[in-house]
């Protein structure tokens, strides 16, 4: 289980607080407890690492705050601004559509939020040049690295300018 201690950088200064975990557990239907008297803030500008052994519940705290799953006990607390439309995420494999250009997996999000293709491009553009993918835009995933697929994901979840990410 993800202890209390939470391994973080923390920047100076008052900032707005996004989101708090307090108490938070999660216990599995089968019995297996992931997480248990979680508590975290998270600040405006934070960059912040979770770190354990496999299987301590590193994932499952980023599910709760990406609202993939809710947890058993305790309460997360979003305040201000930030909802789940703000939250970007990358999964550990990098879950690209095959078929798709790198352009298109990077796209998606805005195209669900309704955006054109032609409208979508200078921020698709802007965010393959910063994972240092300029000139790959229309190769498809099997003619990438693993590194290049997981860029691409990273662009992806960076192309709606995500609060947390």
């Amino acid at each position: 289980m993800i202890q209390e201690k939470v391994a973080r950088k923390q920047a100076s200064g008052d900032r707005p607080m996004l989101l708090s975990l307090r108490n938070v557990g999660k216990v599995f239907s089968n019995g297996v407890t992931a997480l248990s008297k979680v508590d975290l803030a998270i600040r405006e500008g934070d960059f912040l690492s979770l770190l354990g052994p496999s299987g301590c519940g590193k994932s499952t705290a980023l599910r709760l705050i990406a609202g993939l799953s809710t947890p058993t006990s305790g309460q997360l607390d979003w305040r201000g601004s930030i909802d789940r439309a703000n939250i970007g995420f990358v999964f550990q494999e990098p879950t690209l559509l095959p078929w798709a250009s790198v352009f298109d997996n990077v796209w998606l999000p805005l195209r669900l939020k309704g955006v054109s293709r032609a409208g979508a491009e200078p921020a698709v553009m802007e965010m393959l040049s910063r994972v240092h993918l300029t000139g790959f835009e229309n190769a498809v995933p099997r003619e990438l690295s693993g590194g290049m697929k997981m860029r691409v994901s990273i662009a992806r979840a960076m192309v709606t300018k995500p609060r947390i990410l």
